[in-house]
């Protein structure tokens, strides 16, 4: 971790807020108040202060060269999880055109209508479990990219990205594609960490033993890096479509622009506006708007909930799926009444950020989660400076990416974070730290022939 987790979150947040008000955002309808603000600082100090008191900044130590992890055990349950959330989602989206963007826009829309008014989900048996299981495919990505010392694409397609791939599609959401990709990516700058290569020399210094040849590091092929590129280039024109048959449905880009206005409270109408739309024309600027607001919708909607939420404690059924799901069972009402609050404000249904998600599920006793969840943090970047235990590597792209995303929400709720975050635990529990024999290693007799 090149960052510690208390500046990473403030790196983050400032840089949302520059974001926001640099570029030509203006609130409709909407206040940002000092209040807000203030309580936004008491939750980011919260955190700040649980991520040093369980580690202070410093430097990497030295990585111990006779140690090893056993991911065997952890590969067979990654793998049989890909397997089910493959065949859930697979039975799941038979009958449906999962390519119809605007189809599965309406269908969102649909199951949001439902959870506003408290009712119990419709989804199959299929898809809830390949909601339980896909995750476990941002784990296997991170292990196999960074972990083994040569990844096998195939893998990484079939037990990494598919269950993620087609669970997305089944559900018709960005999320979880985006996720993966970040997971991918993180995946491979973490290998550049536990396999550093030494620059090429002009007279090799290792001879190989007779019959054994020399093992060269593992480097991407120009085909594998262009298949990568290739998958992020798909991944971002996915996200495009589906922004633009979002704004389709309303008529077009200006009518998403009116819309935004209307509903959403914001438009892109501010200082440097005139430039952004003569430089990129209208498409591009909606696509910069759309891509940025998302990341910084997070900073309004949890001044306004700061502010004016007045609704009671949601327990876990605003920020965790799960929780929500779990809810709408017992108590459809508790639920509704709750969401009914955030419908008059008009924050339901955008992004909280991690701190609105906790007020509104726990009030200020969101502080208490938000110091522990700090701590962790803090915890997992203590561990990897120490170097000891190599599985510890493992969790810091989840790590990094929470504190990132806490633009949206807390680590556990954003992407179906809870579910996300057991894997990520089961994966580190039955991982297996072994050490390597010290010495050199006994030469095989040869067989003759």
């Amino acid at each position: 971790m090149k960052f510690h987790p208390a500046a990473l979150m403030l790196m983050v947040w400032t840089g949302c807020i520059a974001a926001f008000y640099i570029l030509p955002f203006q609130l409709e309808g909407r206040v940002m108040t000092l209040y807000g603000f203030m309580i936004l600082i008491l939750f980011i100090a919260t955190f700040c202060t649980g991520a040093l008191v369980a580690a202070r900044p410093q430097a990497q130590r030295p990585r111990p060269t006779d140690v090893a992890i056993d991911f065997r055990l952890t590969d067979r349950i990654l793998m049989v999880a890909a397997i089910i959330a493959i065949l859930g989602a697979l039975l799941d989206v038979q009958g449906r055109n999962v390519l119809d963007l605007a189809a599965a826009y309406q269908a969102r829309s649909d199951r949001a209508g439902a959870l506003l008014a408290g009712g119990e989900s419709d989804s199959t048996l299929w898809f809830q479990l390949a909601f339980l299981t896909y995750p476990a495919g941002y784990v296997y990505i991170v292990r196999e990219v960074a972990f083994r010392s040569r990844p096998v694409l195939w893998r990484i397609g079939v037990f990494g990205m598919a269950p993620v791939v087609l669970t997305s599609l089944a559900m018709g959401g960005r999320a979880p594609l985006f996720y993966a990709l970040l997971m991918l990516i993180y995946g491979f700058a973490l290998r550049s960490q536990l396999f550093k290569t030494k620059p090429k020399r002009a007279v090799p210094t290792r001879r190989a033993a007779p019959g054994r040849p020399v093992r060269k590091p593992f480097r991407l092929s120009t085909p594998a890096k262009a298949g990568i590129g290739l998958l992020g280039a798909v991944f971002f024109v996915y996200f495009v479509q589906v922004f633009i048959a979002r704004a389709d449905v309303v008529g077009g880009i200006e009518g998403m622009f009116g819309v935004a206005s209307t509903r959403w409270g914001v438009n892109f109408d501010g200082h440097f506006s005139d430039l952004i739309f003569g430089v990129f024309g209208l498409d591009g600027a909606y696509m910069i708007f759309i891509f940025v607001w998302y990341l910084v919708q997070g900073l309004v909607m949890s001044n306004a909930i700061f502010t004016s939420y007045d609704g009671g404690m949601l327990l876990g059924g605003y920020g965790i799926d799960l929780a929500a799901a779990l809810l709408r069972r017992v108590n459809g009402n508790f639920i509704a009444d709750g969401y009914a609050v955030l419908l008059q404000m008009n924050t339901y249904g955008f992004l909280p950020s991690a701190f609105g998600s906790l007020y509104v599920d726990l009030k200020f006793f969101g502080l208490i989660p938000c110091l522990i969840w700090g701590w962790l943090a803090g915890k997992v970047y203590g561990q990897v400076k120490r170097g000891q235990d190599p599985r510890w590597l493992l969790i810091v792209p989840f790590v990094t990416v929470g504190i990132f995303f806490s633009l949206i929400n807390t680590p556990i709720g954003f992407s179906n974070g809870f579910v996300t975050h057991l894997w990520l635990v089961a994966a580190f529990m039955t991982a297996k730290v072994v050490r390597r024999p010290a010495g050199p290693r006994p030469m095989r007799p040869r067989i003759p022939a």
